[in-house]
């Protein structure tokens, strides 16, 4: 069962590398930085209701609304979701982090741990630049 389990995951694991990857590429045709945040949530958040989103949490992901359009929101897998924001530099990456934390607590989405990095100053490859995010995860009775 744990074989299973770690093979879900590094295949999951994969498809966010991939996606991250393609950013990347964009990021050098056109000469721009992009931000990448991890958010955890907590199993004390609130579940989805619909039969369409099982187990997803609902007021989470009407999140989508509070995003620029060509952000890109994929997720959940194990209650964790990624989030990729084209053309921004570390003040517009640390702005969406407040504004996250902020709308976490306004909409009582439970305890939320957010990591943020900054392609190409933390990181210039999928590997490093997870890395980086995951190991600044912080929550949102303590954003660091």
């Amino acid at each position: 069962m744990l074989e299973f389990w770690k093979a879900m995951k590094k295949q999951r694991f994969e498809e966010e590398v991939k996606k991250i990857e393609h950013e990347i590429s964009r990021s050098k045709r056109f000469n721009y930085s992009f931000g990448i945040f991890v958010v955890d949530i907590s199993n004390n958040a609130p579940k989805g209701i619909s039969a369409l989103m099982p187990g997803k949490t609902l007021s989470f992901h009407l999140m989508k609304k509070y995003i620029r359009g060509y952000d890109k929101l994929f997720g959940p897998f194990f209650r964790r979701y990624y989030i990729i924001l084209p053309q921004s530099d570390r003040n517009g990456i640390n702005a969406f982090k407040q504004r996250i934390h902020r709308l976490a607590k306004e909409y009582k989405w439970g305890d939320l741990s957010i990591g943020e990095a900054l392609y190409d100053e933390d990181g210039e490859n999928p590997q490093a630049l997870l890395d980086a995010a995951i190991s600044r995860l912080s929550s949102l009775n303590n954003p660091g």
